[in-house]
């Protein structure tokens, strides 16, 4: 008996969504829309918090805690495969009584690493709880806005229209675009999420007109956050409306200022409109933050090129 209560306990340890462990567990929260807090991200928030786009998480669990330990290269493999980031800045917690000496430098560390982090950023400990809040009430020290609540990523806590989000949203990254929009369209009416994922499906789908609407139509609604705008610029794009994705990317930064798509949309308006040096100057930015991005790599190379051409043709 003692064994298999033993073995039930570490398997609650290990399945930090399950239904035992799930009450006790923090709701994700958002800071100033670029922190995002909450508990070890099972494989659904993985995907939501990717689908939210996160880049990078900041790990709180002790390694030397042994599930923690498991729990941790867990994450990292999940993590990889969807291209986020892991830092880890081990504290030691046990029910909310903090033990190491490494706990308040960690803490800083932390809080420190995700401002000087370009994107987004999930900050989380096991619960979510006692090191999270840690971090959070540094950052909210130093200049950030009080937090909201954000809803968590458990099957047994969605809503039929959530889920059929993230289905969607799966299926948006297998390519299967059709059954993506049959997903959506499944539970109606269309929030938010649903607004955003079907205009990038049609955009995939060279459908513009349809991914303009789309965008819109997400752009109107109250909360509207800048990937909106930013897909509505990409369509507008598309459609050869320059004037009219100037004003969907600059309402994007006006939002986001560190949204890279909007940041090389607005860079690509630029040269539609015969702004080579502003262009120029959005890339430099844009490849500072994300050195492997292929795209920016190359439109900055023409960029310093065109600037070299003209400086040579003024002499």
């Amino acid at each position: 008996m003692g064994l298999l209560g033993f073995g039930a306990g570490v398997w609650v340890l290990l399945n930090p969504a399950s239904f035992v462990v799930q009450p006790w567990r923090a709701q994700q929260s958002v800071t100033s829309a670029r922190f995002v807090f909450g508990p070890y991200p099972v494989q659904a928030d993985m995907d939501r918090l990717k689908d939210e786009g996160v880049t990078t998480i900041i790990s709180l669990l002790n390694p030397k805690v042994p599930y923690e330990a498991v729990l941790l290269e867990e994450e990292k493999k999940r993590a990889a495969e969807l291209g986020i980031e892991v830092h880890n800045f081990p504290m030691g917690s046990i029910l909310g009584q903090r033990f190491g000496e490494d706990y308040e430098r960690n803490s800083r560390a932390a809080a420190e690493t995700a401002i000087n982090t370009p994107g987004t950023v999930y900050i989380h400990c096991y619960l979510g709880l006692h090191r999270a809040a840690n971090v959070r009430d540094y950052l909210e020290k130093h200049g950030t806005v009080d937090t909201r609540q954000f809803d968590g990523s458990v099957k047994h806590d969605r809503t039929p229209r959530q889920l059929a989000n993230e289905r969607a949203r799966r299926l948006f990254r297998q390519q299967e675009y059709d059954a993506a929009l049959r997903e959506l369209h499944s539970v109606q009416p269309l929030d938010y999420s649903a607004h955003v994922a079907e205009g990038w499906v049609h955009l995939r789908q060279a459908n513009n007109e349809l991914a303009r609407n789309s965008f819109r139509a997400a752009s109107q609604m109250p909360g509207a956050r800048s990937d909106a705008s930013s897909g509505l610029g990409f369509a507008l794009l598309r459609l050869d409306d320059t004037d009219g994705a100037h004003a969907a990317f600059s309402q994007a930064l006006e939002l986001s200022p560190d949204d890279h798509d909007a940041m090389q949309g607005m860079a690509q308006v630029f040269y539609r409109q015969d702004k080579p040096e502003q262009a120029r100057v959005l890339l430099e930015r844009l490849h500072a933050a994300a050195p492997d991005n292929a795209e920016v790599a190359e439109l900055l190379e023409r960029a310093r090129a065109e600037k070299q051409a003209a400086a040579g043709a003024a002499l």
